[in-house]
């Protein structure tokens, strides 16, 4: 497991392989400090190790974002209305 703790702004990040995320007595520790980070006004992040090829979804993902946001700029665009002064 990885901890990092960023100041600015205030989130803490904690890296979890397979392994950990099914330690029973890991998860318990790590609920009791997300509790002690929420109470110091710090966001907890955690990020779980998963089953899939990080390269392959991550290019699927960019993919599906942009197609989504040219989706939402192709919407945009057809309610523009110019009003003569």
């Amino acid at each position: 497991m990885t901890v990092d703790v960023c100041e600015n702004p205030n989130i803490i990040y904690y890296w979890l392989t397979k392994a950990e995320k099914e330690n029973k007595a890991l998860q318990k520790t790590l609920m009791e400090q997300r509790n002690l980070w929420k109470t110091k006004g710090y966001k907890v992040c955690t990020f779980i190790s998963g089953e899939g090829n990080l390269v392959d979804l991550t290019k699927d993902l960019l993919i599906h974002n942009r197609e989504v946001f040219a989706q939402k700029e192709t919407e945009c665009s057809t309610f523009n209305f110019t009003a003569d002064v």
